[in-house]
Parts: structure tokens; sequence; C-alpha cells
């Protein structure tokens, strides 16, 4: 599974939410914590490509949803996060 994250995806965490819960439509995720939670558990292989991280006006939350991924990228074989 192919995951597109850009600068309109995360504008903000209302609208980065929305955006992951059509990508995982089989649990709903609230928060960051549930994501994490949600990547450590699923078998699916998941790559995750970043795009235009410094065009993201909210650097805080952006730099949040990176932490979230690279740890879980870290923790997990079937997560690939890729910055471009």
């Amino acid at each position: 599974m192919l995951v597109l994250i850009d600068d309109i995806k995360m504008r903000d965490e209302g609208e980065f939410l929305s955006y992951i819960n059509t990508t995982f439509a089989d649990k709903e995720i609230t928060d960051l914590d549930m994501l994490y939670d949600y990547l450590l558990q699923t078998d699916k292989e998941i790559e995750l490509l970043v795009s235009d991280y410094n065009e993201i006006e909210d650097k805080t939350y952006a730099a949040q949803v990176l932490k979230t991924l690279t740890l879980a990228r870290d923790a997990r074989a079937n997560i690939k996060l890729t910055m471009m």
C-alpha cells in the first residue's frame, strides 16, 4: 500500500486525520497515538511517501507526524518511509 502525504494533506491535524482515515479505512484513527498503534499492529506492507515537507504550514504538527511515522518505521519492517 502506497500512502502519499504532502503539504496539502498535512495542512492541519483535522485534514491529516481525515486523509489517514480514508487511507486506512479498516480502523478509525483519531490521533497520532492511534496511528502509531495501527502501524505497529498491521501486517500490511505500507510505503509512506512524504512530499513537500518544507512547504507544510504547521511545522509543529508536521514534526509530530514525522516522528510518529519514523518510530513506526523503525519498529516494523513492513513500514517504509521515504522523504521526497
